[in-house]
């Protein structure tokens, strides 16, 4: 519009006509630069909002799973409880031998009988004394469904706010009467840490409630309330009964704040996890963008209205000074330009309708949406510019708003000026122009990409990216869910896990694309087994897993895994190149096997990672006995471990004998281990772990210790030099630090040249043979001595005993338990010892047990040898006691 006195007119009417418009304009203006702001900002502030409820919404859920897993893990401990008492047994002690998910959480489990006495309770391995409020009730508590489980908490601690929370559960037999009552009592401190870690802000918590109402845990502490019914609060009056997961902004109960808040249910289970933010929390970043906001619109209604003041002044000024009053009228438009860029500077679109629903202005923003100019769009009407597919509701919102001028907000999709669908929020407020004329302003969000993003989120957390299978969450729910019908209908499942032991060899050589490439040929493999596959999950890198429903049993599912082994063992062509993948399977069965989907896919994972010894072997069903030698295993390691640290070890010593005079000429150091847990473990059991885990390093350390410091008592004790053979392991053999450990070994106890012996295996000479060579010759430069053992039953090779710098050689005792018995057997010996006769080194025989296999030794011409025949090993304070009584042979 133009603001300029109308030169016909007397001065005394030209100038309140003009102000009077100058004022209205300038209110328009601001007006509209006000309610542009306005709408913006109440947009903004209700966008915030719904975020921070749907984050903390998102985090109730989150807490949710975290305190269902826990919650079915004691659940399913009392289910065995009950399965145990239903046949008999009272014993709650086999519940604690494993380390199960629930084992952290318990502090303790008692079981009732059907009058409510209990008769047992036991405490977790790792609570050593049972907390005073965790002590079995003298009654058991009441559950009020057969099937479902009852909460409460009891032992409050008023200081902490720490309490005992009890699972019970009914124990009914097979006609549905109650014959007996679990309790299984969970520390909350475990769930208060937990959610003490989510920072919320000052007055934000997660809490823990019985669906009663009753607050169970809460993170931050709050003593005072741990325990109380909050059952007449809004949540639990309004928000529950109408949705088991949302958000809302309330009072707080507790100090009379509003507060932000999500929750969500834990299915099955009677809880409510709360999450609750301060709103000054939740709304500090639109806080700042609110004093932005309100500082530039005050700057630039200041520069309006001084504009205007400016305007008004020239206008008083006499009606000559035309030039200064063009000038001033120049700086209303200059004004008006910058109002527009303002509009325009704003990323979201927004445009004014008249009483017509044509447009009266718009920025850029909403000109882009549309894809049009802005200089086509002024006088249109909307609906020939903006989509008319919800025209009528529209229409419908706009009549509202000029109704009982209050802003609409409206959730709904548009099609852009592209034609693409966009979701979009609409808020829309009344405006009066200068005519007194009622307008409409709209402003349009965008929320198209957030959308999206949350439904990329959804997807991410159920499928792999990659291949598009589903991934180890959605498998686990779908097994359990499998193998409860297969349970309700006597059916059988497998669970298949596989391992592509070679596929990254494809990116090793091809690079990462094309092990990507591979990966998603992999995955059409696997969906071709469907229908008969339930489902095929991608769980690891390499990994995959399938579930099977066997209508056939195990043989069925012996069909299945062998047609899967065809499909992944042929070649792979992956860019011009052939690969194999080198499948290696592993076979659970229900209910064989397990009936929960924990223990089907772990016990599928046992069998694929089962040693058989057999490279060949690609298929391994799950063998309880196998699991049985693995926990065997398995518990001997991890004693192994504390054994020098507890000084388990001791050091027994054989006599070596001289074949010809029957005088003792040293000993053989040998290892012996008694545990308290284990008792006395044989060599034969604990030497191959050592061995394999690198603990033989520490122990083989010890011994020689052990040994050299013996020598110098002995020594010390007859005066002259008592010589010791020490075995050396493989592992031993090439560790870097082993000559520089020999060395400071026998210098520290003064160990005399020629005493000490190291016996080696030929498994240690096959490999590295010129570090073989440097290091046994630096073994005999410090007076050390070398024997083989065990020789004949390795890879045997004349040109080891002809290269390195041994001294003798001892015959493995499987020949010589059959000397007198197998032609084969005393051939052997007597070719050994002939081999050493000319090449000038000592033989010792092994086991010698018979007088007549000792004859025939020493027909042969044998030097040594040692075994029952002569003496079992001693400890080493009976050495001396053989060392006295074989000085009369002298």
């Amino acid at each position: 519009m133009t603001l300029s006195p109308d030169p016909t007119a007397p001065a005394g009417k030209t100038r309140p006509y003009s102000l009077r418009r100058l004022a209205a304009a300038t209110a328009l203006l601001i007006t509209v630069l006000g309610a542009a702001t306005s709408v913006m900002l109440y947009a903004s502030y209700h966008d915030a909002l719904r975020a921070q409820q749907a984050s903390l919404r998102n985090l109730s859920i989150a807490f949710a799973a975290q305190t269902l897993t826990v919650a079915q893990a004691v659940d399913q401990l009392m289910r065995q409880v009950g399965r145990a008492y239903r046949t008999g047994a009272v014993s709650l002690a086999p519940l604690f031998t494993e380390n199960g998910p629930a084992q952290e959480y318990l502090l303790a489990v008692h079981l009732y009988d059907a009058a409510g006495q209990p008769i047992a309770s036991g405490t977790p391995a790792s609570v050593a004394i049972a907390s005073e409020a965790a002590r079995a009730p003298d009654r058991a508590p009441a559950v009020e469904s057969r099937d479902g489980v009852g909460i409460t908490i009891s032992g409050i601690d008023r200081q902490t706010g720490r309490g005992v929370i009890n699972f019970s559960r009914a124990i009914s037999n097979a006609r549905g009467e109650r014959i007996g009552t679990v309790l299984a009592q969970v520390d909350s401190r475990r769930f208060e840490q937990i959610y003490g870690l989510v920072e919320l802000g000052k007055g934000g918590s997660v809490t823990l409630f019985q669906r009663d109402g009753t607050m169970l845990v809460r993170g931050p502490s709050l003593p005072a309330r741990i325990g109380r019914n909050l059952r007449d609060t809004p949540l639990f009056t309004r928000y529950l009964p109408a949705a088991e997961r949302g958000g809302m902004r309330e009072v707080s109960p507790i100090d009379a704040v509003v507060r932000l808040y999500g929750y969500d249910t834990v299915p099955g289970f009677p809880l409510v996890i709360v999450t609750g933010m301060n709103m000054g929390d939740a709304l500090a970043t639109w806080y700042g963008r609110l004093w932005t906001a309100l500082g530039f619109f005050s700057l630039v209604a200041l520069a309006l209205v001084f504009l205007a003041w400016r305007v008004a002044r020239d206008a008083s000024r006499q009606a000559r000074l035309i030039e200064r009053l063009a000038a001033s009228e120049a700086r209303a438009e200059a004004s008006a330009g910058y109002l527009a860029n303002i509009l325009n500077a704003v990323g979201t679109p927004i445009w004014v309708l008249d009483s017509a629903r044509k447009f009266v202005m718009m920025n850029e923003a909403f000109a882009r949406f549309v894809g049009r100019r802005a200089q086509e769009l002024g006088g249109r009407a909307e609906h020939e510019v903006l989509d008319p597919g919800n025209l009528d509701e529209r229409e419908r919102r706009y009549r509202e708003v000029l109704d009982d001028a209050r802003t609409r907000e409206a959730l709904g999709e548009l099609r852009d000026g592209a034609g693409q669908t966009r979701t979009v929020i609409q808020l829309t407020s009344k405006l009066v122009d200068q005519d007194g004329q009622a307008q409409l302003v709209s402003v349009l969000t965008d929320i198209t990409e957030r959308q999206r993003a949350e439904q990329r989120l959804a997807y991410l957390a159920d499928f792999d990216v990659l291949t598009g299978l589903p991934n180890q969450n959605q498998f686990r729910r779908v097994l359990a869910a499998v193998a409860a019908d297969a349970a309700q209908h006597n059916g059988s499942v497998g669970t298949v896990v596989v391992s592509l032991t070679r596929l990254h060899e494809i990116s090793d050589l091809l690079g990462q694309e094309a092990g990507e490439r591979a990966l998603r040929q992999v995955g059409e493999t696997f969906r071709a087994l469907q229908p008969r596959a339930v489902i095929v999950a991608r769980i690891k890198s390499t990994e995959f897993a399938v579930i099977v429903a066997a209508d056939r049993g195990r043989l069925a599912i012996e069909d299945f895994v062998g047609d899967l082994q065809h499909r992944l063992s042929g070649p792979m062509t992956i860019g011009g190149r052939d690969f194999y993948l080198g499948p290696v399977m592993g076979v659970s069965v229900f209910p064989e096997d397990g009936t929960t989907a924990d223990e089907l896919y772990r016990c599928a994972e046992s069998a694929r990672n089962r040693e058989t010894g057999n490279d060949d072997e690609a298929i391994h069903f799950f063998s309880a006995s196998t699991h049985h030698d693995l926990d065997e295993r398995l518990a001997i390691e991890a004693q192994l471990r504390r054994a020098l640290e507890r000084q388990e070890f001791r050091l027994e010593y054989q006599p070596k004998v001289n074949i010809a005079d029957g005088r003792i000429v040293g000993f053989e150091a040998l290892l012996r281990w008694a545990n308290p847990m284990l008792g006395e473990v044989s060599p034969v059991r604990f030497i191959p772990i050592a061995e394999r885990t690198g603990l033989i390093i520490a122990i083989g350390a010890w011994v020689l210790e052990e040994t050299c410091r013996q020598m110098r008592s002995w020594t010390a004790r007859t005066g002259v030099p008592v010589k010791v053979a020490v075995n050396l392991s493989p592992r031993q053999f090439h560790q870097k630090d082993l000559l520089p450990s020999i060395r400071d070994c026998v210098g520290r106890w003064g160990v005399p040249p020629g005493s000490l012996e190291l016996e080696i295996t030929e498994t240690a000479l096959v490999s590295r043979e010129q570090e073989v060579d440097v290091l046994m010759r630096g073994i005999r430069a410090l007076g050390v001595e070398l024997s083989i053992d065990d020789f004949g039953t390795g890879y045997s090779s004349l040109a080891y005993l002809k290269r390195f710098p041994v001294q003798r050689l001892k015959i493995d005792r499987t020949f010589i338990r059959d000397l007198g018995q197998d032609d084969d057997s005393a051939a052997i010996v007597h070719s050994v010892i002939s081999l050493a006769r000319n090449l000038k080194l000592a033989v010792v025989a092994e086991g010698v047990e018979t007088e007549e296999q000792l004859a025939m030794l020493r027909e042969m011409q044998c030097d040594e040898f040692q075994g029952f025949l002569f003496s079992r090993a001693v400890s080493a304070d009976q050495v001396m006691a053989l060392l006295e009584a074989n000085k009369s042979l002298a």
